[in-house]
This record gives C-alpha cells, structure tokens and sequence, in this order.
C-alpha cells in the first residue's frame, strides 16, 4: 500500500511538472512573439524616420538647385576677376551638392539600423552647403 502511495504521488509530482512545464513553453512562446512584434514595429518606425529624413533632404536640394541655376545665369553676367571668383564659388557648391547626393543615395540604401551614422555626416554636408550657398548669394547680392 506504501508503495503504491508512493508511485501514486510520484505519478501525480510528474503531470504536475509537466503541466508547470507545459505553461511555462506557452508563456515564453508569447513573450517571443511580443518581442518580435515590438522589434517588427521599431524597424518599420527606424524606415519612416529615414524617409522622412530622405524626403527632407531630397526637398532641400530641390529647392537649392532651382536657385543655383538663377545665380549661375547672374554670375555668367558679371566679368573679369568677379565672374572668375564667383564662378569657382559656384563649382565648389555644386560639388558639394554633387557630393550631398552621392551620400543620400548610398543612405537610401543603408538598411533601416545602419543609416544614423551617415546621416550625421549628410545633416553637416547640408549645413556646409546651405552656408556656402547663402555666402555666394550674399556676394552677388541676394537676399538669403
């Protein structure tokens, strides 16, 4: 009869433990997926972020070039030393811009997680370029 108490209450321990260990897999199975969606969800939100900065810059640059054309035609105007000095400011900002772009697209194709170093190095490209920008229509005498 002990015996069989005893194999009883070992029988009875075991479907316990097994229960314990049963909801313990159903527990962390949904702390896995919680996770994944919560990872899921920062990724999406990291590629909103970088489009948003994508378009940002993309409308700078847009905005910028439609003016670079006008000071380019106001520099092509002037003479002698003036346009000579003007016109390498001018180059100087189109490789700037020309190099801006070149970073923006190798952003674009920087996974969502890699993308803030070089975004850094695109935020002090583009405020190198608006200031030389501004500089250039200063010396032609246009109102930045």
């Amino acid at each position: 009869m002990k015996r069989l108490l005893i194999v009883f209450l070992m029988g009875f321990v075991v479907m316990a433990l097994e229960a314990c260990t049963e909801k313990s897999e159903n527990k962390m199975q949904h702390a896995q997926e919680e996770t994944q969606e919560a990872m899921q969800s920062a990724e999406e939100q990291l590629e909103v972020t970088k489009q948003e900065f994508v378009n940002n810059v993309e409308e700078q640059l847009v905005s910028m070039e439609d003016e670079m054309e006008e000071l380019k035609q106001q520099i092509d105007g002037e003479s002698g030393e003036t346009k000579t000095e003007l016109q390498k400011q001018w180059e100087s900002l189109q490789d700037k811009k020309d190099s801006l772009e070149n970073d923006l697209e190798e952003l674009k194709a920087q996974s969502s997680e890699n993308w803030q170093d070089l975004k850094e190095s695109i935020d002090d490209q583009l405020d190198s370029l608006n200031e030389s920008f501004n500089s250039l229509k200063d010396k032609l005498g246009i109102d930045s």
